[in-house]
């Protein structure tokens, strides 16, 4: 019988930032966030194709649905996918339906200077 040696060969598994697989650009927007019915204003200060970091008083749990609204690009359903004090990652529910517009306003509002950090 052969027995599988483990391979001492492979790199540690990555971890937070190190995971993302999209650039993340610095931003300075403002929004709203629609949990259960309420809406909450937030700043938005990074994003990317497939989510955010967005700045709240009171983020709702992880793994909470909700929306958020961009101001100057409209509404995305989001997952917390973690949350602080004073602040939560989100994950777009949907990343492929929003992505290539998102990235075009994105990449145009910097160029122009708009939301830039």
């Amino acid at each position: 019988m052969m027995r599988m040696m483990p391979d001492h060969t492979s790199p540690p598994a990555a971890s937070g930032a190190e995971r993302r697989r999209e650039k993340r650009y610095e931003v300075q927007l403002s929004g709203e966030m629609g949990v259960d019915g309420e809406i909450f204003p937030v700043s938005i200060g990074d994003l990317s194709g497939s989510g955010a970091l967005v700045m709240m008083a009171n983020p709702p749990d992880q793994g909470v649905i909700a929306d958020l609204w961009i101001a100057g690009f409209g509404d995305v359903e989001i997952k917390i996918m973690f949350c602080g004090d004073g602040m939560c990652g989100v994950m777009f529910t949907r990343p492929a339906e929003h992505r290539d517009r998102l990235l075009k306003w994105l990449t145009g509002e910097l160029s122009e200077g708009k939301g830039a950090a």
